[in-house]
């Protein structure tokens, strides 16, 4: 019997892009972590992502960038920090017959504050010898600005007009490696990329009475642009691998400026997945979640891995995105909104109690933030309307403790901290005014009851209260809901839940989300 509730989390069209058979078999899990800074913006970024590689060559790699510093401000480290851009790729190996190397076909779908990108690709590689080898790939981005920033009004001869004021965009990406691998604890691989692009469609910019067109700019106002890339890994072990690189890239796409970037970072594999030998045991899941407002009308997605190191604890990454228009489903005018990473661990006491001290952290990457008047601001607030939306973090501790009743119940209180830092250049606005950082406590109880060894069903009820208003013009508020989980088979879990929460900050209206989501287990 499976004691651990698995969260929803989601991801739908990838699994119509790739059949579902693809899910297969055991494989390992690796963290990475990489920090990167530009000599002449001076500007620090971070990339976090989880990749699954499976035992027939299959990998999955969910990533989401954090910018600091509020993206405009300079060599500021781990402070103002806000979410970038995040995603989901999916590739597969294809080894050819009589040592001819490798074709890698692979499919990224990407997230920005105001864009998806769709970003197919061909990878072919080749080994010389045990020393040298080498891969060229190509790839086709294509990037769709999202509904709120594509469109602006200007006033033409007195009469105002709605016009496009962003393009969507199309780039083909080409590059070429050369690695080589001779010395014992060192990898070193350089790597050239070349780009060139265009809009897919016309945009235009306001100017006295009159509208002109926006021309597609790269690098030195041309369609093209090059980097090139020198890095090298250090094979301390088979677990833990740290990097470091040097790039030479553009400065901003008028000029001929050159900068170079700096990358370091490591990969931490955590082992072989489903090793029932080794003592270090995990299992990786897939977790998807969709979820529709029942009187607001929006839809809203949640993505991710979730590892599950034997019951005696969890780490997991997710994407949040939702959709700008009403009743739209999936991809039709998606951006994102958060990205999380959260882990916990299970402490064993006495008498069936479990105690376990847990994290989540989010990056808000703003999108959708600015609302167009004080009517449209609940709508892509599904679940936390209290929440402005804007860029920055959310630092969530928390302390659960669990009582296992008997085999099929069990019950348990939680209690969390929330800290919302806004963006320091983003806390003012023409329409919500001026936010500033902000803070509630959570109490949490719930009960999870099995009936049945593919049915279980859980309730939770929640008190919030804030430094702020929450709801109906007050500074408390309650949530509740009751999940039904079905294990379809061994490895897939379908969930299905109902919550109920506020509608609006200025009211006692109360709204319903709907979620169906999925678990596969790899």
């Amino acid at each position: 019997m499976r004691k651990i509730k698995l969260k929803k989390i989601s991801l739908m069209i990838l699994i119509s892009t790739f059949s579902l058979y693809a899910f297969a078999g055991s494989g390992q899990t690796t963290f990475q972590y990489e920090h990167n800074w530009k000599s002449m913006n001076r500007i620090h970024a971070d990339t976090l992502k989880l990749i699954h590689k499976t035992d027939d060559n299959w990998q999955y790699e969910f990533k989401f960038g954090v910018n600091e510093g509020g993206g405009n401000k300079r060599d500021v480290l781990y402070d103002d920090m806000y979410g970038g851009s995040g995603g989901v790729v999916i590739q597969k190996i294809f080894g050819l017959p009589n040592d001819w190397g490798a074709l890698i076909p692979a499919l990224e779908l990407g997230f920005g504050k105001d864009l998806t990108l769709y970003q197919p690709g061909l990878k072919y590689s080749y080994k010389f010898n045990s020393d040298w080898s080498s891969s060229l790939r190509y790839r086709y981005e294509w990037k769709k600005i999202s509904q709120a920033e594509r469109y602006k009004i200007a006033k033409i001869f007195g009469n105002e007009v709605k016009y496009i004021s962003s393009s969507n965009t199309g780039r083909h990406r080409l590059d070429w490696a050369l690695a080589y691998s001779g010395i014992k604890v060192l990898n070193l691989v350089y790597t050239f990329n070349y780009y060139i692009g265009d809009f897919t469609n016309q945009s235009y910019k306001a100017l006295k009475n009159e509208l002109a067109k926006n021309k597609y700019k790269a690098y030195n106002n041309k369609k093209t642009d090059y980097e090139q890339e020198f890095k090298v890994t250090y094979n301390y072990s088979k677990l833990f691998r740290p990097y470091f690189s040097i790039s030479d890239v553009s400065k901003n796409k008028t000029t001929d400026t050159r900068q170079a970037k700096f990358k370091v970072g490591f990969n931490y594999a955590f082992g072989k997945s489903n090793n029932t030998e080794s003592n270090f045991t995990y299992k990786t899941y897939f977790k998807y979640v969709h979820n529709y407002g029942l009187r607001s009308r929006y839809h809203s997605d949640n993505f991710g891995l979730h590892l599950d190191f034997d019951k005696q604890g969890y780490l997991g990454i997710g994407i949040t995105t939702y959709n700008q228009l009403k009743d739209r489903v999936f991809f039709d005018d998606l951006a994102s909104n958060y990205y999380q990473m959260y882990g916990g661990y299970n402490f064993y006491l006495a008498d069936n109690w479990i105690l376990t001290p847990n994290m989540e952290v989010r990056f808000y990457s703003g999108g959708g933030y600015k609302a167009k008047s004080k009517e449209n601001i609940p709508h892509y607030q599904l679940g936390d309307v209290s929440d402005s939306q804007r860029p920055g973090m959310r630092y969530a501790p928390a302390l659960k403790l669990t009582w296992l009743s008997d085999n099929d119940l069990s019950f348990y209180g939680q209690y969390r901290f929330e800290y919302r830092k806004v963006s320091r250049n983003k806390r003012e606005d023409s329409v919500q005014g001026y936010v500033d950082n902000r803070s509630r406590n959570r109490f949490d109880i719930g009960t999870h009851y099995v009936l049945s060894p593919d049915w279980n069903i859980g309730y939770r009820f929640s008190y919030l209260k804030g430094n702020y208003v929450l709801q109906n013009d007050r500074k408390h508020d309650y949530q509740q809901e009751v999940d039904i989980n079905w294990q379809a088979t061994k490895d897939w879990q379908i969930n299905f839940a109902a919550e109920d929460f506020a509608k609006k900050v200025h009211s006692s209206a109360r709204e319903t989300k709907l979620a169906l989501g999925l678990s596969y287990l790899f």
